[in-house]
C-alpha cells in the first residue's frame, strides 16, 4: 500500500517541476522516493508523517535536511549524505547541510570534510565551522591555514556582521585550542624553513599583530620582499653576489627593528628568532663563496 502512496506521491511532485509550481529543492526523484519511504516506515504520529511529506514534496530545504538527518542516525548514510549534497551544492547553498557533510566525511576524506566546513564557516558565516575547518588542516599536518582558522573562529564576534551570531561559550573553548595549538606550534618552528615561517607568522597573534598598514605590517612586508628578491637573483643573476649579499642585510635589518615591536606574540617571537637564524647562516654562506 506505501509503494502505490509513494508512486503516486512522486507523479504529483514531478508534475509540480514540469508545471512550474515554486520548491526550495529539487531532489531527484529516486532520492526522494527514498526519504518518503523512510518518512513511512517511521515512528511519528500519522499527523506528522503527512505534514512531513507535503513539506518533502514542496521541496523544503529544512525538511529535507531534518528527515536525512534521521536517515542517517537510522543507519541510511549514502542516501543522506547525497541529499545534504543536493542541498548544499545546489541552489539552495544550505549551510547546515554542508556542516553535516564535512562531519559526514572528517574520518575517511578530510580533504572532502576541510572543503565543506570551510564553506560553511565563510559563507554562513558559521563559527563552528570555522574553528572545524581549522581543526581538519591541523589534523592533516597543515599548521598555517589551521592556525588561521582556529584564529578566525577565535574573533569570529568581532565583526558587527557576526557578533549576534558568536556564542561566548564556543569563543571561550576555541581560544584555550588556539593557545594550545599556538604552543605546539613553537615547537614545531624550531623545524620550520622560511616558508613555513611566512606562511604562519600573520596567524601567529591572536590580537590581530601586526596590524593593516602600521609600521610593524610594513616592516614584515619589507623583510620578505627582500628575500623573495634575494631568491630571484640566486635563481636568474648567481653572480651578482653583492647585490643579493645587500637583499639579505636589508631583510635583516628590517627584522632586527621588527623584534623589537611591543605586542608580539610568544609564537611570533620564536618564528622571528628562527627567521634570524636562517638569514644568519645564509650570509655565512655569502661570506665564504
Amino acid at each position: 500500500m506505501h509503494s502505490i502512496e509513494i508512486t503516486f506521491l512522486l507523479l504529483c511532485y514531478i508534475l509540480t517541476l514540469i508545471i512550474g509550481q515554486d520548491a526550495n529543492a529539487n531532489i531527484p526523484a529516486e532520492l526522494l522516493a527514498t526519504a518518503l519511504n523512510h518518512v513511512r516506515s517511521s515512528n511519528q504520529s500519522d499527523i506528522n508523517t503527512e505534514t512531513t511529506i507535503q513539506s518533502l514534496l514542496g521541496g523544503d530545504v529544512y525538511t529535507l535536511y531534518k528527515v536525512a538527518k534521521d536517515m542517517n542516525s537510522s543507519g541510511d548514510v549514502m542516501n543522506s549524505i547525497q541529499i545534504w549534497h543536493n542541498l548544499a551544492d545546489g541552489d539552495a547553498h544550505h549551510i547546515q547541510s554542508m556542516v553535516s557533510l564535512g562531519f559526514a566525511y572528517s574520518e575517511q576524506d578530510k580533504k572532502q570534510s576541510v572543503k565543506y566546513f570551510v564553506q560553511a564557516g565563510e559563507d554562513g558565516p558559521h563559527q563552528a565551522s570555522l574553528f572545524n575547518a581549522g581543526r581538519m588542516f591541523v589534523e592533516m599536518n597543515d599548521l598555517a591555514p589551521g592556525l588561521a582558522y582556529i584564529r578566525k573562529s577565535v574573533t569570529f564576534g568581532n565583526s558587527n556582521d557576526d557578533v549576534r551570531r558568536s556564542s561566548p561559550k564556543l569563543t571561550q573553548q576555541f581560544t584555550k585550542a588556539y593557545h594550545d595549538l599556538s604552543r605546539m606550534a613553537q615547537d614545531a618552528a624550531k623545524e620550520m624553513g622560511l616558508q613555513g615561517i611566512s606562511d604562519i607568522f600573520m596567524y601567529a597573534n591572536i590580537d590581530d599583530f601586526p596590524k593593516d598598514g602600521s609600521k610593524e605590517a610594513t616592516l614584515w612586508d619589507l623583510t620578505l620582499q627582500s628575500l623573495q628578491e634575494y631568491f630571484e637573483m640566486k635563481e636568474q643573476q648567481p653572480q651578482q653576489q653583492k647585490d643579493m649579499q645587500l637583499k639579505l642585510e636589508n631583510a635583516k635589518e628590517d627584522l632586527i627593528e621588527l623584534q623589537k615591536s611591543k605586542g608580539m606574540s610568544d609564537l611570533q617571537e620564536v618564528l622571528l628568532s628562527k627567521l634570524m637564524a636562517h638569514l644568519s647562516g645564509m650570509m655565512t654562506m655569502m661570506d665564504e663563496l
